[in-house]
């Protein structure tokens, strides 16, 4: 659970106050801007919105886009970051404290028109708060996970791509995905399918997140020099940007739109190396790119070689780990945020707001870890 001074980090990020990445950033994002320009600016009556969660990565920026569209909103969470942080920040903001593992009794005799559950990770604790909602709220958006899939070896991966674990009973499921594959069921047996919307994000990047797992990678490029990339340069990479993810949900509840949805970014298809030159592109500073395969840094001890990066070596049950597809979501009306405007924001965050009080990244390798890696890989003949 975030603390008192992550939450205040993270709402503090979300009024407009870091940059965007300059003339790439802004050169690319006219057209996702202006589709939620004027998503926003549609007429729409005034919900009353549910949160199960809210103060953690996602839930700041979750809050904050439900309350720049004018709705009614309700917090339900534990209270650890004070009972009355929302009353603080907010004044129009209803905070309901209990805990979803034992104590759901201040959602009991309550309505609203939708609830967007973000905190949701196992069945038990997903099952009882969708059969408590199921007579007293419309409409339930679950936050699930691109994990749910049982592999990734079809052709398209799209929402009917197998999930949990095959072979398994369902029943029998473990682990972060299936579990969630699980959660996912519950709520659309209390809701029904035309009532329950499931989103199913990649690995969620922006202002706020704590993993570092895209975070390494802006830092690394914008600081220059020769740097390792893993794989190969035609590895294909997705991501979600948190703004670009909660603005969907909210999307989803007012428009009412049901279903499942990988929501992914980009829009396109995006390789490695367009990644890591896109990167490139929003710093000054020298950069070039050495491309290492991931038998070798496997071999050098480098967490099984596809975990050191946030995107994955395709192949094996991972073929097509990055090439989800994200048409239904599309379809649906969700945008993107250009790559330069995630980098260059997250880096902005980061840097002010966690590297300021002495932290280092979570994820990636030191500078003498990534030279030995160059050195050796050279020296392979």
């Amino acid at each position: 659970m975030a603390t008192r001074r992550d939450f205040l980090h993270g709402i503090a990020l979300l009024g407009g106050t870091v940059g965007t990445g300059g003339a790439l950033a802004g050169g690319l994002q006219s057209a996702s801007a202006q589709g939620r320009d004027q998503r926003a600016a549609r007429s729409r009556s005034k919900l009353r919105l549910l949160v199960l969660g809210g103060t953690g990565f996602i839930g700041p920026h979750l809050v904050n886009t439900i309350l720049s569209r004018g709705h009614e909103l309700t917090v339900f969470n534990r209270g650890r970051s004070e009972p009355r942080l929302y009353a603080e920040l907010y004044n129009d903001v209803e905070q309901l404290v209990g805990d979803r593992d034992d104590d759901l009794t201040a959602l009991e005799g309550r309505e609203w028109d939708a609830v967007i559950d973000n905190s949701g990770y196992t069945p038990d604790q997903v099952r009882p708060s969708a059969q408590l909602l199921a007579d007293s709220v419309g409409h339930y958006i679950f936050t699930s996970t691109r994990a749910v899939y049982a592999d990734y070896t079809h052709s398209p991966m799209d929402e009917d791509a197998p999930v949990g674990i095959a072979g398994v009973p369902a029943d029998d499921w473990t682990g972060y995905g299936p579990l969630k594959a699980v959660a996912e069921r519950d709520v659309e047996e209390a809701f029904g399918p035309d009532r329950t919307s499931v989103v199913r994000p990649p690995i969620i990047t922006g202002p706020g997140d704590h993993t570092d797992r895209f975070t390494f990678w802006y830092d690394r490029v914008e600081r220059g020099g020769e740097v390792l990339a893993p794989g190969a340069p035609d590895d294909p990479i997705q991501y979600v940007d948190v703004r670009d993810l909660v603005e969907f949900m909210v999307h989803l509840a007012e428009e009412r739109i049901t279903g499942v949805y990988n929501t992914v970014a980009p829009a396109a298809p995006l390789t490695s190396a367009e990644f890591l030159y896109g990167l490139r592109a929003t710093t000054g500073n020298p950069v070039t790119f050495t491309w290492v395969d991931w038998d070798f840094l496997a071999a050098h001890d480098m967490h099984g070689g596809d975990q050191i990066a946030a995107w994955r070596a395709p192949r094996g049950d991972h073929l097509h780990h990055g090439r989800i597809d994200n048409t239904r979501a599309i379809n649906a009306g969700m945008t993107f945020r250009p790559l330069a405007t995630t980098a260059t924001d997250t880096l902005a965050w980061w840097r002010d707001n966690v590297a300021a009080e002495g932290r280092e990244l979570r994820s990636g390798y030191s500078d003498e870890r990534e030279a030995e890696l160059l050195a050796a890989w050279r020296a392979r003949r």
